[in-house]
């Protein structure tokens, strides 16, 4: 469903919910009135201003709904809330009690009944306050309820987020290919360099390691994220040879921020498959890793070019799943873009805010 159509949903059935509220609450009070009431003037004396109260509380509680939307008072906290909701309250509940006099006042009534009487005003006003605190309590309850749903199915689409791209990348790093060629190049260099063989079993093992818990939160130290980026690419080196070059720009700042995990592992990943794999001459990943003002912006630049269908490729959901994973993590403030750059090169660049990392154990 898109956003719009929630929006259209959600409006549909506020209003839903204010005329089903509102007829059940004029019908307890009209009930009595035509039930036990025979004579017909009675009947009108009392039926114009339940049916007045009825009009007011519609138009009163929605004028309350729409200066709770714009004020944004339910992001604030519960003291803060309480004190500008009776606020409120208070003024609205005189504003609808001093209306219902006047009007009344003009309306059939018994001759006994003086509804400008300040007595009865003041009685007025507390019914209103009584009759909104109820609507506001309501309200409020209602809107927790679906911010509260909302977030867990957030949290859960999230889970199920990382948790692919864990999967992905791990995946990856148990490609056949992948594997093949780190043993082929262990067999190779065993017996002509130890040190470089143990080497590439420890960048082997972190990788692995790595993938296998980073699932454990939802942002990671970007300076972890570079380390396994790191193992991951010497691995690669040993397939691409002389046909790799890899150049590194990341700013000391950055480091502690915190990132989606293998999220910089799948941009690289679709950097080497999608271009310089592709390319029989090979080419160049440059890595950027910088802060913005409050954001970080993740920039991965590799020679090739884009096909046309850049993220509508099938080949490119782990993208995907990554654009979805920092819109759920961040909201509108997040973005991760993906076009042609000049001189034969293509970008992937990624805007988040700056949070504190959680640390992969």
């Amino acid at each position: 469903m898109s956003v719009n159509e929630q929006q259209v949903a959600r409006t549909k059935l506020y209003w839903q919910c204010q005329f089903g509220g509102w007829l059940a609450f004029g019908l307890v009070q009209l009930s009595p009135i035509l039930l036990y009431n025979n004579s017909r003037t009675r009947i009108l004396q009392l039926l114009y201003p339940a049916i007045l109260k009825l009009a007011l509380g519609l138009a009163g509680t929605h004028l309350l709904h729409l200066g709770i939307r714009r004020q944004q008072w339910l992001q604030m906290t519960g003291g803060h809330l309480t004190l500008r909701l009776l606020s409120a309250i208070a003024l609205l509940a005189a504003i609808l009690a001093g209306i219902e006099a006047l009007v009344n006042a003009r309306l059939p009534h018994d001759p006994m009944y003086h509804p400008t009487d300040p007595r009865r005003i003041f009685l007025g006003w507390i019914s209103w306050m009584i009759v909104l605190s109820l609507w506001a309590t309501l309200y409020v309850t209602i809107h927790e309820f679906r911010s509260r749903r909302a977030r867990e199915v957030r949290s859960l689409r999230l889970e199920m987020m990382v948790q692919d791209a864990q999967l992905r990348g791990l995946q990856a790093q148990l490609n056949p290919h992948f594997l093949f060629n780190c043993l082929n190049g262990l067999r190779e260099v065993i017996a002509e360099d130890p040190e470089r063989a143990q080497l590439m079993v420890t960048q082997l093992s972190a990788l692995l390691r790595y993938s296998l818990q980073s699932n454990q939160s939802k942002t990671v130290p970007l300076a972890d994220e570079i380390r396994a980026v790191k193992d991951y690419l010497s691995l690669e080196e040993i397939r691409f040879e002389e046909r790799l070059r890899v150049r590194w720009f990341v700013a000391d700042e950055a480091c502690g921020a915190g990132v989606p995990p293998m999220l910089l592992q799948t941009l690289v990943e679709n950097a080497l498959k999608h271009g310089i794999a592709q390319r029989p001459q090979g080419g160049e990943v440059a890595i950027h890793a910088r802060l913005a003002g409050s954001d970080l912006e993740l920039e991965v630049i590799n020679s090739g070019e884009l096909d046309g269908h850049g993220h509508s490729s099938p080949e490119a959901v782990g993208l995907k799943n990554a654009q979805e994973m920092i819109k759920l993590l961040y909201g509108e403030r997040a973005s991760l873009v993906l076009r042609n750059a000049a001189d034969g090169r293509v970008q992937a660049l990624v805007r988040v805010p700056v949070v504190q990392a959680e640390v992969v154990t």
